[in-house]
């Protein structure tokens, strides 16, 4: 009996050869995919099943000390996000960066200053002293991925509450809006989470960001957006590489995306700043207030 490749003392061709690698390479191309996908979803459905804790921090540029070494970012931005798949909601908690407490080696001091005296580490543990609950991820950005980000989802709608107007030109800001709803481009709607000349300065400011963030969230779980952002992967992906930290894993992403892609964003996202006062230029933490207030997430 002849087999496909004639007798068994005829040697296959090369067009024979390059068949048979081209049906193997399409079969372990075919089931490497299939492992991939089925990789990702498993680690997205585990992801829905695990209460996260995710660490939102929004870093400055990269500043000169008094002796002239450049040192590491203040955090301009904390933010909190417990993630609790089963109960189908998520908490959004603002920590006010003039947070005063107390960074070991260094004394009383504003929690922004965690990242530059030990990076994400020290900022977490503080962050983890405070909220009494531990984080699980965390995600890192700066001002240029915060605007890419943005850009790349073609803006955000907000109301903004007041006439904005500031100029800090050795920090390279200048924030200039007008009040009204309006849909914010990166560069604006950086100014609209930045601005703090208000009476009650970055605790107004916090609030600004929730609401942002919420928008954001609202403008992410439309199928316009969702196809924009597919149109325009490969910038997302330079964005990723170039200004953005995580350690959360692709199929992780895919989880939370799936998540907050359902979630009734009025309902069941709740967003508080942690309560405190004001004394002198910093914001004293009120501890069994915040208890109180993170109480339905532990």
């Amino acid at each position: 009996m002849q087999l496909f490749f004639g007798s068994p003392k005829t040697r296959p061709g090369p067009a024979q050869k390059l068949l048979v690698a081209a049906v193997a390479l399409l079969f372990f191309g075919q089931l490497t995919l299939y492992w991939t996908l089925h990789r990702w979803q498993s680690g997205a459905e585990k992801f829905l099943q695990t209460p996260t804790n995710i660490l939102l921090l929004g870093v400055d540029e990269p500043n000169y000390n008094d002796q002239g070494e450049l040192e590491r970012p203040r955090t301009d931005t904390i933010l909190f996000l417990a993630v609790r798949p089963a109960l189908g909601r998520a908490a959004l908690f603002s920590i006010p960066r003039d947070s005063l407490i107390e960074i070991p080696g260094v004394g009383m001091e504003r929690i922004n200053m965690a990242h530059v005296y030990g990076g994400y580490e020290l900022t977490k543990t503080l962050v983890e002293k405070i909220m009494e609950l531990p984080v699980d991820r965390y995600v890192m950005l700066d001002f240029r991925s915060f605007e890419g980000i943005v850009d790349l989802v073609g803006g955000v709608e907000v109301t903004v509450d007041r006439r904005m107007l500031y100029e800090d030109r050795s920090a390279g800001l200048r924030i200039d809006l007008l009040p009204g709803r309006q849909v914010l481009t990166g560069n604006q709607a950086l100014g609209y989470v930045r601005f703090r000349r208000d009476a009650l300065g970055d605790i107004t400011r916090t609030r600004r960001q929730q609401q942002f963030l919420a928008a954001l969230a609202n403008k992410l779980q439309e199928k316009e957006t969702f196809l924009r952002v597919l149109g325009r992967f490969p910038e997302l992906i330079r964005i990723s590489r170039d200004y953005l930290q995580t350690d959360l894993q692709f199929p992780e992403l895919l989880g939370l995306y799936f998540f907050f892609k359902d979630l009734n964003l009025q309902e069941d996202l709740h967003t508080g700043t942690l309560p405190g006062e004001f004394s002198g230029p910093y914001w004293r933490l009120h501890p069994r207030e915040i208890e109180l207030l993170t109480e339905a997430y532990r």
